[in-house]
């Protein structure tokens, strides 16, 4: 596809049908190839969307109005600020309870797991010792290992040595 202004080979000038001139050129297809490709890309142009056009009007807006501060005597200003700080001391009870109860409950927790550990040690200590109690028992029954000594070869170099060593001393 090639874009500007050309003619096809056979020197006529591209039907001027859908697109403007110059444009689009399909260079090599047939007229209703051409024609339906055009067709297509002026189909699938892409306009903006409809909330991209939309206008404002002086008596609309797009922002929500400020809310102004109220002035109010001091007398009911007293009075919101204690209220203000009784429901945040409530608050700080109520949050440090839940932390207390969370933390015996992360104690009860880690305390059974202790218990647990403590249960499985004390489960291995008897093994063990059940083991050896059965290997002491077994243990006149076994045969005794026989040590081997190994022969020394001692070649005549080293009697030699041995005898030059003992007329030394």
């Amino acid at each position: 596809m090639e874009t500007g202004p050309s003619e096809e080979p056979s020197g006529r000038k591209e039907s001027q049908e859908m697109c403007p001139p110059g444009l689009l050129v399909f260079a090599g297809s047939s007229e209703q190839d051409a024609n339906l490709a055009k067709q297509f890309w002026i189909s699938a142009s892409m306009y903006p969307p409809s909330e991209s056009q939309l206008v404002l009007r002086r008596d609309s807006s797009q922002r929500l109005p400020v809310a102004r501060p109220r002035r109010s005597r001091g007398s009911e200003n007293s009075h919101s600020s204690q209220s203000f700080h009784l429901a945040s001391n409530k608050n700080r009870d109520i949050f440090a309870e839940a932390l207390k109860i969370q933390e015996s409950e992360e104690k009860v927790k880690y305390l059974q797991k202790a218990k647990t550990r403590e249960e499985i040690l004390q489960l291995l200590r008897k093994q063990r010792e059940e083991r050896i109690s059965k290997e002491l028992i077994s243990l006149p029954y076994k045969p005794k290992a026989k040590e081997h000594k190994a022969k020394k070869v001692v070649s005549e170099s080293d009697k030699e040595d041995q005898e030059e060593v003992k007329t030394l001393d």
